[in-house]
Order: structure tokens, then C-alpha cells, then sequence
């Protein structure tokens, strides 16, 4: 019954995103953990990439009506930040012609380019103003909230070492980090989002999401999307929500404080034995000291090498530096690997999208600042950028990880969306 409700539901989602942004775009943001939900039955666990094939296709469709059928499809679309991410994954295809890792950093550009055109192309396609994602906002806290039911009460999903997963045979567990991040997600957006001011069904439905976000979030093991997604619904308050009087703001504050607290209350319900060990500050401790030690091994073989400065030592060279650094992979820290693997230009590109990311979001706030309503849809957008990015500092690698762009990439076009949509309604007028 549980596998023909996941299907039903993707089948249902799917069919729609074909004629709805805000449906299409839900479904390229619940990919992966949508995946893991489907793979619990047995045709997709067989078929591995099918429901990546679906979902690419079904977006594309609906990006296609999009740009056939309305006005300036593509405005603001092609800003700085686009080209300059762009430019980031091109020069990294190039440095396959000098890593030492070629045979590994081939395969992580081959296997992930789908997911680099669903994100960055495809997917800020979709989302070209304010409205759009208002009612992208709305729509996730329904269907993430079903989501998250679905992978909490399926037998498949079991915990390994105190991380949850879908039970794949062979002692092999899917990605938590995709469940856990789904979570984060779930709590920024329940936390801040106000995309319907129409009453109490709304913010039910904010309460019930927040708290499967947490679910999520703890039962995954998932600690730097938990602490993350908290610390930014808790910080992002004053600019989500007007504060009209000092009473208000610390009322606010103290309310959001008390997120933390449930928390940390649900932890010692939900968590036991491996799961609650992982949260154990010499646990912590352990894996942030992995992760530092990476980005020095990296480093310091960059800096002994002054080519490399400018033209970097190759994508994915930190995984040619030992055995140690081979099994880890990557650094676990992107600005680290753009900056030592693709170089200083590379990583000034990398600098300068985020620059623009901070002035456009400044600018995006004046805009909308009066306006309850998308004031707060504005602040989810913000915080989901800052989520992402804190994110690629202790997990990922570039080509694993396009979706770090993504919400940078979709603030801007939204902002640039409104200045231009402006600018020209201007010039029409005075013709």
C-alpha cells in the first residue's frame, strides 16, 4: 500500500509539473530524497537513474511551454552569476587535461552532468518572479510534509551507525545527507515562509512540516544540516517578519529560541544508542577535524606550487594526494577545491557570484519590506542561499554538489526578474 501511494504521488506530481513551474521546480528541489522514497519499491530500486530521466524530462517540458508560450521568458535569466558558474564548471572540465585524478574526476563530470542541467539550467528556469515562488513555497510545505511521512514509516529505511537510509542489500544504505538536507530545508522554509496569509490551515501546516523537518533532520544524523537549518530560522526572524515595537522582536526571538529547545526535547525521543552518539561533542569534534585537515593536506600542495595558483592542480586532484585522501574522496569543503583545484581566477568567479548574491538580496529586501507576504517569501529565499552555502563548507564537491548554485542563481533572476519587468513597463509607458 505504501509503495502505491510513493508512486501515486510522484505520478500525480510529475503529471502536473508539466503545466506548473512551482510543481516542477518542487520536484527538481525533493529529487533525491523523492528517489530514495521511490527506490523502496521494486522497479526503481532496479532501475536506478529512472526516475532522474523522468524528472529531467517532465522539467524541460514544462520549461519549453514556459518559454514558447509567455512574454520574456528568459529575462533575467543570463546574469553575471550565471556566466560565472558557467565558466567555473567549463574551466573544471578543462583541468581534466592536467589532474592527476583524471579517471576519477572524469567519471564525477560524466555521471553528474544531468544533475548540473536539471540545477542550474533547468531549474532556475523555472522560477522567474516573486509570485512564482511564493506558490513554490506553499506547495513544498504539503508536499515535503508527505515526503517525509513516507520515508519515516517505511519499513525499507533502517539506521546505520546512527544514520538513516533506505536498506539497499549488500550492507549498502542510500545518501542520509539528501534526507537530512531535505529536513533543513523543511525547517527554514516552515519557520519563515509565509506564502498564504489565509489563517490557521497554513500555519498548521507550517507547524506539522517543521516538525517532520526535524524528524528528518535527527533521524538521518544529519547534525550540520539540523544546526544550520535552526540557527538561520532563529537569525532570519527579523527579516522575514516585520517587528513593530522592541516587545515584538523579542517576543519573536524568544519564540524562535524555543525551536532549539523542542529540538533538543525531540532528540532524546527520537534518537537512541549510534544516533544520539553522533551528536556527542567529541563527535562533532572528530568530524570537523577530518574535514580541517583536508583542506590543509589540499592546500598546503597548492601553495608549493605556483602554476597551479593560476591555473590550479586539476578537479578533484585531492583525491591523488594518498590513501588517506583517496578514500575521503574530496575535501569536503568547495570553496577549498575551487580555489586549489581550478585556481585563483576560478575562485575570484566563485567570490564575485556570491558579492552579487549579497547586493541583489539587499536589494530584493528593500523591494518587498512593506509587503508581509512576499517579505517573507524573500527572507526563505535568502536563508535557503546561506543553508546551501554553509553546506558546501563540510560536505560535497562541485560537480556533486550544483545545487549549492542553484538558489544563488534563482534569488538573482527573481530580483533582476522584477528591475527589469520594471524598467520596461517604464519605457512602455513613456512611448
Amino acid at each position: 500500500m505504501l509503495e502505491v501511494i510513493t508512486i501515486a504521488l510522484f505520478a500525480i506530481t510529475c503529471a502536473v509539473a508539466i503545466f506548473r513551474v512551482e510543481w516542477a521546480f518542487a520536484l527538481v528541489v525533493l529529487l533525491f530524497p523523492l528517489k530514495q522514497a521511490l527506490q523502496a519499491s521494486g522497479i526503481f530500486l532496479s532501475y536506478y537513474a529512472l526516475p532522474n530521466v523522468i524528472v529531467v524530462g517532465v522539467t524541460t517540458i514544462c520549461l519549453l511551454r514556459e518559454i514558447t508560450s509567455r512574454g520574456h521568458p528568459l529575462r533575467g535569466y543570463g546574469s553575471g552569476a550565471f556566466w560565472g558558474t558557467t565558466a567555473i564548471y567549463v574551466w573544471s572540465v578543462a583541468s581534466l587535461l592536467w589532474t592527476p585524478s583524471y579517471t576519477a574526476a572524469l567519471e564525477f563530470v560524466t555521471t553528474n552532468v544531468p544533475y548540473l542541467l536539471l540545477y542550474v539550467f533547468v531549474g532556475v528556469g523555472l522560477i522567474r518572479d516573486i509570485q512564482a515562488a511564493r506558490q513554490f513555497l506553499r506547495l513544498f510545505l504539503w508536499l515535503s510534509a508527505i515526503v517525509a511521512v513516507v520515508i519515516l514509516v517505511n519499513p525499507n529505511f533502517s539506521s546505520q551507525s546512527g544514520r538513516m537510509g533506505l536498506n539497499m542489500g549488500a550492507n549498502m544504505q542510500s545518501n542520509p545527507l539528501a534526507i537530512g538536507e531535505l529536513g533543513g530545508i523543511m525547517i527554514i522554509v516552515s519557520a519563515l515562509a509565509r506564502p498564504s496569509l489565509s489563517g490557521w490551515m497554513t500555519n498548521l501546516v507550517r507547524v506539522i512540516t517543521f516538525l517532520l523537518g526535524v524528524m528528518l533532520g535527527l533521524q538521518s544524523g544529519s547534525r550540520g544540516q539540523m544546526i544550520f537549518s535552526v540557527l538561520l530560522a532563529i537569525l532570519f526572524v527579523p527579516v522575514a517578519k516585520r517587528m513593530r515595537n522592541i516587545a515584538g522582536y523579542f517576543g519573536a526571538s524568544i519564540a524562535m529560541a524555543l525551536i532549539g529547545v523542542l529540538v533538543l526535547l525531540l532528540s532524546q525521543y527520537v534518537l537512541e544508542g549510534q544516533g544520539l552518539k553522533r551528536w556527542d561533542a567529541d563527535s562533532v569534534e572528530q568530524g570537523v577535524g577530518i574535514r580541517v585537515a583536508n583542506v590543509v593536506d589540499l592546500l598546503s600542495v597548492w601553495a608549493t606550487n605556483p602554476i597551479a595558483w593560476i591555473f590550479g592542480l586539476g578537479l578533484n586532484a585531492f583525491s591523488s594526494l594518498g590513501q588517506v585522501q583517496q578514500y575521503q574522496g574530496y575535501t569536503h569543503n568547495i570553496p577549498t577545491d575551487i580555489l586549489a583545484e581550478l585556481g585563483l581566477p576560478a575562485f575570484v568567479i566563485f567570490v564575485a557570484i556570491w558579492v552579487q548574491t549579497f547586493k541583489v538580496s539587499k536589494q530584493l529586501y528593500i523591494s518587498y519590506r512593506e509587503d508581509d507576504e512576499y517579505r517573507s517569501v524573500s527572507a526563505t529565499l535568502m536563508a535557503l542561499v546561506v543553508f546551501e552555502f554553509l553546506l558546501a563548507n563540510k560536505q560535497g564537491m562541485l560537480w556533486v554538489t550544483s545545487n549549492l548554485f542553484m538558489w544563488p542563481l534563482l534569488l538573482i533572476r527573481v530580483q533582476r526578474y522584477q528591475t527589469l519587468t520594471a524598467a520596461s513597463q517604464i519605457r512602455d509607458r513613456s512611448e
